[in-house]
């Protein structure tokens, strides 16, 4: 890079002005010129995706609001359990992102400070007091960037633990989108979540849509959490003064972002579009067990778990023939079921009135 600026410098001055050494790298190092460009390249990415967690947040928020009242099963290890509103299960969603967004705008202030002046190993060699300010100036003038001097010239350039823990947040992340996308998955396969037809589903059976934008968006996430986990090998296996692993660590950091982007804008791409089919979730919803364990505080655990026996064997159709059953074989009456069973009736805390 200094012979390249050499070069230019003296192509536009008409001669042999300056020198790569002796002037363009005058008070530096690559070891604090290197480590300072890494540092603002983490920077820029942390922030582009910073503002992609806060617009996933909203888009969350949003569904959660439009499906505060709509009843689905709620479902623990894979089974029915008690029923939940689907505004509820973006809630927990939008909770998971809002810690997301919160960890991106805590690590960028520890990822920021420069070590540029620190020169070879931090200890300033060779440059005077005077450069270390006039560098610092110009840096955040140049980038736009909050970009403070570190404290500790020494342990940034030989350590290199803020990159790790910029690595870790994009891994919470990744899990996130993850299990976002697996559970979307699950609700596709029983129906309840329409995935758009993007694609011939297969070869050989025509009536079949495969959830491709969301084992995408899986297979990103395990890729950036692998690459998150390589940043932290690389900072381990630094020796002494100075890592010779940051051109990997930047290598695998551009990756992750690179991946991000592409993750989150096919997750939002499916959010934003979802679709989602209420007989369906209504029907499967009436016929989980979801609806009777929520009758749990007002009828014995015995005569509830006979009831269950009794529709395995009875497929109601809607929810009034599921109230009769439960009518004809425990004490509650109808006009208490009729309360009762209300979107919110039984997805909060309990109502002692009822």
């Amino acid at each position: 890079m200094n012979e390249v600026i050499t070069f230019l410098v003296n192509k536009e001055l008409g001669g042999d002005y300056v020198e790569y050494l002796e002037d363009i790298n005058k008070f530096q190092s690559t070891n604090d010129t290197f480590n300072t460009a890494v540092t603002v390249v983490f920077l820029r990415h942390l922030e582009s995706i910073e503002k992609m967690v806060i617009e996933l947040q909203e888009i969350l928020v949003e569904k959660e609001t439009f499906y505060s009242s709509l009843l689905i099963t709620g479902r623990t290890e894979m089974v029915s359990a008690l029923p939940i509103t689907l505004g509820q299960v973006f809630s927990s969603y939008a909770g998971a992102i809002e810690r997301d967004r919160w960890r991106f705008n805590k690590i960028k202030e520890r990822v920021r400070p420069s070590v540029l002046g620190g020169t070879a190993m931090g200890t300033c060699f060779g440059a005077p007091s005077k450069y270390l300010f006039s560098a610092e100036k110009h840096l955040r003038a140049i980038t736009g960037l909050s970009l403070p001097r570190s404290q500790n010239l020494v342990s940034d350039i030989s350590m290199c633990d803020k990159f790790v823990e910029a690595g870790a947040v994009y891994d919470v992340l990744s899990n996130t989108l993850f299990k976002m996308a697996s559970d979307f998955t699950y609700y596709v396969s029983r129906g309840e979540f329409i995935h758009p037809n993007l694609q011939y589903g297969s070869t050989i059976m025509p009536i079949k849509t495969n959830p491709v934008l969301l084992e995408f968006v899986k297979g990103l996430a395990i890729d950036i959490s692998l690459e998150s986990r390589k940043i932290g090998e690389y900072s381990r296996n630094g020796q002494l003064q100075l890592n010779p692993f940051l051109p990997f660590i930047l290598d695998a950091e551009i990756s992750i972002f690179k991946s991000l982007i592409k993750a989150m804008d096919s997750l939002m791409l499916f959010i934003a579009n979802l679709k989602v089919d209420k007989e369906v979730i209504n029907n499967n919803l009436i016929n989980s067990n979801a609806m009777v364990n929520s009758l749990r505080p007002y009828c014995d655990y015995t005569t509830l778990k006979n009831i269950g026996e009794i529709l395995k064997d009875v497929k109601v159709k809607d929810i009034e023939e599921l109230k009769v059953v439960i009518v004809n074989n425990c004490d509650l009456t109808m006009e208490f079921l009729d309360e009762y069973l209300k979107p919110g009736g039984f997805t909060s805390f309990l109502k002692e009135n009822i």
